[in-house]
């Protein structure tokens, strides 16, 4: 089944584990169309000054596909996370959908999560290291930190 892509609602109307795939052959598309473009208004098979248009995009989906994790940044969106399915669902219900949004939130609240566990808590922490991005500091765990200190 293919779909045609013609505005941001098309895209957001897609479903979830298909929306990444999408979104990166859109991506590669626009970016051959681009050189396309460009080569055209070199050969003059175009006038100068044309302004590229991309008005839709064919695209049929594989299924679900995520992009290299190594890629992380802090708008990267939980669907890309490799972490069960489960856990993302408890990452959404808590409102984070992007790194960014899983840097405002400390371990012990996701350990709270019936669906996430310590390896999962430990995988985020590292793909929060690689976007530079670290878990919200507990306050009670510093506390507790300095009193045994002291």
């Amino acid at each position: 089944m293919s779909c045609t892509i013609r505005s941001v609602n098309d895209l957001a109307q897609l479903p979830d584990d298909q929306l990444l795939g999408c979104l990166k052959a859109l991506r590669a598309a626009i970016h051959r169309e681009k050189q396309a473009h460009s080569a055209a208004l070199r050969a003059h098979r175009i006038p100068a000054g044309s302004p590229f248009a991309f008005e839709s995009f064919d695209w049929s989906p594989r299924g679900a596909q995520r992009w290299d994790i190594a890629q992380v940044e802090p708008q990267t969106p939980v669907e890309e996370l490799l972490v069960r399915a489960g856990a993302r669902d408890a990452l959404k219900r808590l409102h984070i959908f992007c790194l960014e949004d899983l840097s405002a939130i400390t371990e012990r609240e996701l350990l709270d999560e019936q669906a996430i566990g310590v390896k999962t808590v430990a995988r985020l922490r590292e793909t929060l290291v690689r976007a530079n991005l670290d878990f919200l500091q507990d306050p009670e765990a510093e506390f507790k930190t300095a009193s045994k200190r002291a």
